[in-house]
């Protein structure tokens, strides 16, 4: 079992940049971020109002996915 990490801050919003931001996702391995992103694209489709029916699936016209 993977052991969890909690991250937070709390700063005024005319400090904020990005680095924490990147840290963190940075420390993420790709199976949470996809996760993440799953669950994201799961949020949006029930906020606009998508039967629970509907499958949401990859774009079928991406022709090659390369990781950098």
């Amino acid at each position: 079992m993977k052991k969890k990490v909690m991250m937070e801050r709390i700063v005024k919003i005319s400090d904020s940049n990005d680095d924490w931001s990147i840290k963190f996702w940075e420390r993420c391995g790709k199976s949470s971020k996809m996760s993440v992103s799953w669950e994201m694209l799961q949020q949006h489709y029930k906020l606009r109002g998508k039967k629970n029916g509907f499958k949401p699936r990859l774009r079928r016209d991406v022709e090659n996915i390369k990781q950098i």
